[in-house]
């Protein structure tokens, strides 16, 4: 099978770099010239991927198609393409529902919307997929975690909680400036926060019969330091304040959409 990109951005460079070094069969890549510096990179460093001549080269040599373009750009792009009834669209826009790109696909029927995030590229990162198209499924499988979406509303809920991440980050950030102010140094200090962060991602990710309001009760021993700390953030609306933002991003994800979707 040949997948084929088009936009060869960071997301791109990620999920290549993942189907490239997973263990097997590697797919036939072919990567857009949008980006040359990204797109050399890829070409260079693994021998399944190939640079297209233009984007038209890339669909008339793919079977699968990977539409990874900037939303504000991706229409008119795409519009000047011409696919086929047999193609697999697949789109990393999470703006752009299947009834808008159908419009603009067509005669592709075929059409699945992936987010893939940056961790894939070490098979580490979810992906949510609607609908749950089982070759996109075995495409991103082993590039991580697949959640498979049953309805549109499933699928913008995960890709809104996709905007968590920075957030997340600064929450580490946060800890490991605190210990720096305490005069651990700027290294050690990131190799603990970090080492925090992974170990509670395995523990949740060692336990997926435990919700997480069970992970947390069973961290916040009852007065001691975690449920003080716990008690503290909730008393200061921290996590109101945090899903509020997250609604903040369904708004906009909803206001993206053209009314005549």
């Amino acid at each position: 099978m040949t997948i084929g990109f088009i936009g060869t951005g960071e997301i791109t460079k990620a999920v290549v770099t993942g189907m490239s070094t997973v263990d097997g069969e590697k797919p036939t890549i072919l990567v857009s010239p949008r980006n040359e510096e990204i797109a050399a990179g890829l070409a260079d460093r693994f021998e399944n991927v190939e640079i297209a001549a233009s984007n038209q080269d890339v669909i008339d040599g793919a079977e699968t198609v990977c539409l990874a373009l900037r939303p504000g750009d991706a229409e008119e792009i795409v519009k000047t393409l011409k696919f086929g009834p047999s193609h697999h669209v697949i789109s990393f826009m999470p703006t752009f529902s299947q009834a808008r790109l159908a419009k603009i696909v067509a005669p592709a029927t075929r059409i699945t919307l992936v987010t893939p995030l940056p961790a894939v590229a070490f098979h580490g990162g979810p992906t949510p997929v609607f609908p749950p198209d089982e070759d996109a499924i075995a495409m991103f499988d082993p590039l991580g975690t697949v959640v498979a979406a049953e309805t549109d509303d499933e699928y913008q809920a995960m890709c809104v909680a996709t905007a968590s991440l920075a957030g997340a980050f600064a929450y580490y950030e946060t800890i490991a400036d605190w210990l720096q102010a305490k005069n651990l140094p700027a290294d050690k200090a990131r190799a603990f926060s970090g080492a925090v962060f992974y170990a509670l991602a395995a523990t949740a990710r060692n336990a997926p019969e435990m919700s997480f309001s069970e992970l947390t009760r069973e961290s916040a021993t009852r007065g001691g330091t975690n449920e003080q700390v716990l008690k503290h953030l909730k008393d200061n609306n921290v996590y109101t304040a945090f899903s509020k933002a997250l609604d903040g991003i369904w708004d906009r994800f909803e206001n993206a959409k053209p009314s005549s979707d």
